[in-house]
């Protein structure tokens, strides 16, 4: 990781928050952050060189498009964990793939900590065409048998925000609490096959120069006046996140991350998740329901730079939304960790 000062810092998560849909959208982000076009785009090509960063690109929402998204958990025996995470790594709509569980540097007397409670340990999120979804879950049941799949999927959403900040400096420390977004009742957006086409290029690596827009609206043989107008659309019906960039957050000093969960009484959950969602390291905060093997209702995700800090944050979390009783399932191996490929 190359070392940034403040207002590099600030740029980072300016870019990863993403670029604006307009005619020069990295002078305009610049203006925005008080530097220059040509600063932001080296800063960006820099980040892709070292590989601190994975790729500059689309985030689609996947229901929007049509699919349907979970997470998923098992419980492995320990030896056996390589074994299946092969076959559950192998499948395209598996983006995301996590050995969790605790680790030694904590003591087992920590909040958050499992006790003699055996949680699922192998952790992933799958997506796939709403239509065939339930066939790969169940295909995928039958390669990890006898070792079963648990389905999580989300019911309200209060918070994706994958954005890391390095900042040393001050900076709020509250973020603004958003409405939670029911999953159940969100609505998919049909595209066209040329909609589709433009989909795919832009969830790949995009080149990085001055007529961003232009340069995608040539290779895909688009007006760039229509493709913006196509963009701007997607945003405003939330088809389309951003386009930003998208860091290795281990490269970039976030060593520790954890999914924080709780078990809330369903009444409090529109504000408990509200209260959670602001906290701004919290990068995801979903409802998801619960199991009989994992009694937890509320998840949110947190990134540090080590154990201790992460372990430290779930318990500030928790006293300040005044929440007991959780449980921190620490990512102690990365099996996977990529971008969803649509259509």
């Amino acid at each position: 990781m190359f070392e940034m000062n403040d207002q590099e810092a600030g740029l980072l998560v300016a870019v990863q928050r993403g670029i604006p849909v307009a005619e020069r959208p990295f002078a305009a982000l610049a203006e925005r952050c008080g530097t220059s076009e040509s600063e932001v785009i080296s800063f960006v090509q820099r980040l892709l060189d070292s590989g601190e960063a994975r790729r500059f690109g689309a985030v689609f929402d996947s229901r929007r498009l049509g699919y349907c998204s979970a997470l998923c958990c098992m419980r492995i025996p320990e030896e056996q964990i390589p074994t299946v995470a092969q076959h559950i790594v192998a499948l395209r709509g598996v983006t995301h793939a996590y050995q969790r569980g605790w680790v030694d540097e904590l003591p087992l007397e920590s909040a958050g900590a499992p006790g003699e409670q055996e949680w699922p340990n192998f952790w992933f999120t799958l997506a796939a065409p709403a239509n065939s979804f339930s066939r790969e879950l169940d295909a995928l049941r039958a390669k990890c048998a006898p070792y079963n799949i648990y389905e999580l999927p989300a019911l309200n959403r209060f918070k994706i925000d994958v954005v890391f900040d390095l900042r040393k400096g001050p900076r709020d420390e509250q973020m603004e609490a958003r409405p939670a977004i029911d999953l159940n009742s969100a609505e998919s957006y049909e595209l066209t096959p040329a909609q589709q086409a433009i989909v795919r290029y832009l969830e790949g690596d995009l080149p990085v120069t001055a007529d961003f827009y232009g340069q995608l609206a040539n290779h895909l043989g688009l007006d760039k006046g229509a493709l913006l107008e196509t963009l701007t659309l997607w945003q405003k019906s939330g088809v389309m996140r951003r386009i930003g960039l998208l860091l290795r957050h281990r490269k970039v000093g976030f060593l520790a991350n954890g999914m924080c969960c709780w078990n809330v009484p369903q009444a409090e959950i529109p504000e408990v998740g509200r209260r959670v969602s602001g906290c701004p390291e919290v990068t995801h905060c979903y409802e998801r329901p619960m199991l009989e093997s994992f009694p937890f209702n509320l998840f949110a995700m947190i990134h540090t730079t080590a154990w201790q800090d992460t372990q430290s944050l779930f318990q500030r979390i928790a006293d300040d939304c005044g929440l007991s009783g959780g449980q921190l399932l620490l990512s102690v191996r990365e099996y996977k960790k990529t971008s969803m490929q649509f259509f």
